[in-house]
């Protein structure tokens, strides 16, 4: 499972329709098949934006940067302007720069209407700023990418995240007013082509869904990672010791875009809620290593050898009693049933029985999302709690 993560991040960047997502779809649907599971592709469109160019540079320095979703691009040739931090009481001190904003902490690293980052881009849009560069508050100091709403329109102007680590060298670049130039060039394809991947596996009436999500900002490691691995394994080891029941495998692109690929996969190709013994949710962070901070201030982190507790069983109603004692020696792996997020959302307001790992771990959404922040002693025991779950769940279904 462990090798399944290093191919997944050796892929690139996992944003949904890029080429490194659609590649992803062909080796999960490759690896399925070899299994002996029956695959397919479940096609749909997305409007994306695919990064040509982004840089930023203060005072003659330069910043790591990544575009806000969804983009809007610089022309070919880049803003300049002077760097200045918007103050909401002084709205037109903006006027005719660059604006600098600051976004709150967010576990869920997401973006929606009415949220403190849609508010501030627009407030410093009318205040008359050419663009902005927003830094992403968070407790390892890296771009934190937020995701995004498929219907939103590009923002008014271009906005650049920048990370944590860099935010008193850009306050200190603002108060003097300093020059800034901020470039965003790509392509802007409305109907971009995206792919699920689903596999079948007849061999009982009692059907288990088990699904996951493969897309993502960045190589995604041990966010999408452990999910992905945990899918294939439940695969292999269910093809390979003939387990009682029907199965159906689905990994879903679009997740940072508001889980578009599982609704669009609800909509066409689920199966109906009375025929599924159980849905299996296989979410973000699922089995990473736990970190603690080395400074005073938190600034840096050091791994701890420990599975990070911050990590959430959620489940429908009345599973709870079947799933807690499976999983009562796995740190954080409490079944609880008032906690939705992500698709398992999407499948409890469709009436599944399910139930659902995610976490969002210490770099989360970031850049520096690698390999490293898992790891095989992590997974083993996350794969054996959820096969004795599968098993348990078909025993009792009727």
């Amino acid at each position: 499972m462990y090798q399944d993560i290093i191919t997944y991040y050796n892929f690139g960047d996992h944003r949904t329709g890029g080429k490194a997502d659609l590649r992803t779809s062909d080796w999960i649907a490759a690896e399925l098949r070899k299994t002996g599971f029956t695959t397919g592709f479940d096609s749909f469109s997305a409007s994306q934006f695919f990064v040509e160019r982004n840089t930023l540079t203060v005072a003659g320095k330069v910043i790591g940067s990544f575009p806000l979703w969804p983009p809007r691009p610089t022309r070919p040739e880049p803003i300049k302007a002077e760097l200045a931090a918007y103050d909401p009481r002084k709205p037109r001190a903006a006027h005719g720069k660059v604006a600098l904003l600051k976004f709150p902490f967010d576990t869920r690293a997401s973006l929606s209407r009415g949220s403190a980052p849609f508010d501030l881009i627009n407030a410093a849009a009318r205040a008359g700023a050419v663009a902005a560069v927003a830094i992403t508050e968070g407790p390892t100091g890296e771009i934190i990418a937020l995701n995004s709403l498929p219907d939103l329109p590009p923002w008014p102007i271009p906005v650049l995240l920048a990370p944590a680590r860099s935010e008193q060298q850009l306050l200190d670049a603002a108060s003097q007013g300093a020059d800034t130039t901020l470039l965003l060039t790509g392509r802007a394809v409305t109907n971009a082509e995206a792919r699920n991947v689903f596999g079948r596996l007849h061999s009982g009436k009692k059907l288990v869904v088990v699904s996951t999500p493969q897309s993502g900002w960045f190589r995604c490691a041990a966010e999408r990672g452990p999910g992905i691995a945990l899918f294939l394994g439940l695969a292999r080891y269910i093809a390979r010791h003939q387990i009682d029941g029907s199965f159906l495998f689905v990994s879903t692109s679009g997740h940072e875009l508001g889980q578009i690929g599982m609704e669009h996969f609800l909509r066409n190709l689920a199966p109906a809620p009375k025929s599924v013994a159980v849905w299996l949710h296989l979410g973000a962070g699922i089995a990473t290593w736990n970190w603690t901070p080395g400074t005073p201030s938190g600034s840096t982190f050091h791994k701890v050898h420990e599975v990070d507790p911050h990590r959430f069983l959620m489940c429908s109603k009345d599973l709870p009693e079947v799933l807690a004692p499976i999983f009562e020696n796995l740190p954080g792996l409490t079944p609880q049933t008032g906690l939705q997020v992500g698709e398992m959302e999407l499948l409890l307001k469709q009436g599944y029985r399910s139930f659902a790992i995610a976490a969002a771990h210490h770099y989360h959404h970031t850049p520096a999302d690698n390999p490293d922040l898992t790891a095989p002693e992590l997974l083993e025991p996350v794969a054996g709690a959820l096969l004795q779950a599968i098993e348990s769940i078909q025993a009792e279904w009727a």
